[in-house]
């Protein structure tokens, strides 16, 4: 189960296969992995920073969320007249998934680094 956290882009790989093999459409299954597997990157970041720091981050990291929703909300705004709520909460769902994911590279390689050095 470590596996999963310490390496998310190998559960997203997971994921989709599962789901693949579930739904049997393409589109269908990338959809589902990555709405599921936004969870798994987001607490692999979460363990990441405890490890690299000892200090709990969870806050910050619920902060960061809610600001992608915010600011996703606002771009639908002032895009459109009305705010498609199914839409925004998808859009930035996604958004927090791809940002997520260089970040969790990020932290890991410094973690990587630190045991090197030590």
């Amino acid at each position: 189960m470590t596996v999963f956290i310490i390496f998310p882009l190998f559960s997203l790989i997971v994921l989709y296969l599962l789901f693949l093999l579930l739904f049997r459409t393409h589109a269908k299954a990338v959809r589902v992995a990555l709405d599921l597997g936004t969870f798994i990157v987001l607490y692999a970041i979460h363990v990441s920073l405890i490890a690299l720091t000892g200090h709990n981050y969870v806050g910050w990291l619920l902060i960061a969320v809610l600001s992608v929703f915010a600011l996703n909300a606002l771009w639908q705004r002032i895009r459109q007249v009305d705010i498609d709520y199914v839409q925004m909460i998808r859009h930035s769902w996604r958004i927090i998934v791809l940002i997520a994911l260089p970040v969790h590279l990020v932290l890991f390689g410094i973690g990587i680094r630190q045991l090197m050095i030590s």
